[in-house]
């Protein structure tokens, strides 16, 4: 697909591109790259004191990023790639620090279950949702690039509902869910 060979490009120059995932359509850019990563916040008129989530490719890039316990491990057992976002204590691992929360002691990983994941995810990636901050989510990534013009797209749609991930904090092996979305996660792990 020419289209994420190009978004591969641009992430690799320090663009912002546009994803589609398998909930709404998607910011992206190199969370290892605080200028690409201020950018989206610039972009999105975004709060600087709003944490960006990371999108990695797999548990194995996780686990370079945070500290994953037994518990956080089986969630991402069952619902990896998908629709999770989870919470976790940070490890330094060289991410810009507006990917990061509380003070840089958490991230907020993501795994979506999309094609384009493998290709580009070559870095982990600084990831929001595509439309500016207080304007509702698109799921499609053709009606985010009204708001985002001249950003480099990967075409498609995510899920009709529209609804986000599910974001879960782990500590100590206790989950909390953070925001509603589109899995749910009950008492029994």
């Amino acid at each position: 697909m020419p289209e994420v060979a190009r978004a591969a490009a641009a992430l690799a120059a320090g663009d912002l591109v546009l994803l589609p995932t398998e909930t709404v359509a998607g910011l992206a850019a190199r969370a290892d790259d605080p200028s690409a990563v201020a950018r989206i916040f610039a972009a999105k008129g975004r709060a600087p004191d709003k944490p960006l989530a990371v999108c990695v490719r797999d548990a194995a890039a996780a686990e370079g990023l945070a500290d994953v316990c037994d518990v956080s491990r089986a969630l991402m057992a069952q619902h990896w790639p998908g629709p999770l976002t989870l919470v976790l204590p940070a490890k330094p691992a060289g991410l810009a620090p507006e990917c990061l929360g509380g003070n840089g002691t958490t991230v907020a990983l993501r795994c979506p279950d999309i094609v384009w994941r493998e290709d580009l995810c070559f870095v982990p990636l600084a990831l929001t949702s595509a439309n500016l901050s207080g304007q509702p989510s698109v799921a499609d990534v053709e009606q985010a690039r009204a708001d985002f013009p001249g950003v480099a797209a990967v075409p498609g749609a995510g899920d009709p509902s529209g609804r986000p991930s599910t974001i879960v904090s782990v500590v100590d092996g206790c989950v909390t869910t953070l925001r509603a979305g589109e899995i749910v996660i009950g008492p029994s792990l």
